[in-house]
């Protein structure tokens, strides 16, 4: 999990460090209207078994679009990151420290990897199951170099995992997609020291009207297109 923790750390400092020049060609709405929401809950564990922290995850989205976006909600609010995906502009939005009074902004270009540069994560397949909010899971495995765990993946539900915990507790920032089909519901992560994480989605589908203002906002952009996954 550090190891994650630094790869996001890498990509802020990426973003942060293009925030003030104005990249030609970087469009966005002035506003992001979305009709439902995931929620989803990540806890950290050390060694021992105690709670260290947790982080709430939520996704918006649209039942009739195609863009979307994803809340990480801290305690501290500076600590809050909120992207919004533009998929008809191919552009990000992120929201660093949002809902505070030091709010930045940063608009960057993604671009759709190619099928030979995806970064799947290899799962195994187990014959355990289980009921994760009413939809029957399956239970796979996995090893990614110094870190295991297990994902549970249903087949019962359609939507992409962008919508999902792999995409919002940025799972896919590593891993881009998974080696089989079907959506995450829950996952967890262990490393050698014995640290665990365990990541699980709390609702899907909730009727939520939100919208996302970037009117007069001071919005830096990025100069080079990045990996979509990236975000």
């Amino acid at each position: 999990m550090k190891k994650i923790v630094l790869l996001l750390a890498v990509s802020l400092a990426f973003q942060f460090t293009y925030a003030q020049l104005k990249a030609p060609g970087v469009k966005w709405d002035e506003s992001y209207s979305f009709t439902k929401s995931n929620k989803f809950k990540v806890d950290f564990y050390d060694k021992k078994g105690n709670l260290m922290r947790s982080l709430d995850y939520q996704t918006h989205y649209q039942a009739d679009g195609k863009n979307f976006d994803v809340r990480m909600m801290a305690k501290n609010k500076a600590n809050n990151i909120e992207t919004v995906f533009d998929l008809t502009n191919e552009v990000c939005v992120q929201v660093f420290g949002a809902g505070s009074e030091m709010s930045m902004y940063n608009a960057g270009r993604f671009k759709y990897p190619e099928e030979a540069e995806l970064k799947k994560l290899q799962l195994t397949e187990t014959s355990e199951t289980k009921e994760i909010l009413g939809y029957k899971c399956k239970k796979y495995t996995y090893t990614y170099k110094k870190i295991w765990g297990e994902a549970w993946l249903t087949d019962e539900i359609t939507q992409s995992n962008d919508y999902g915990l792999f995409r919002a507790a940025k799972m896919a920032a590593l891993h881009n997609t998974l080696s089989v089909g079907g959506f995450v519901m829950e996952m967890t992560t262990e490393d050698s020291t014995g640290a665990k994480t365990l990541m699980r989605t709390v609702s899907l589908g909730n009727d939520e009207p939100y919208t996302v203002s970037f009117k007069d906002v001071k919005m830096g952009t990025a100069i080079n297109k990045v990996n979509y996954y990236t975000f």
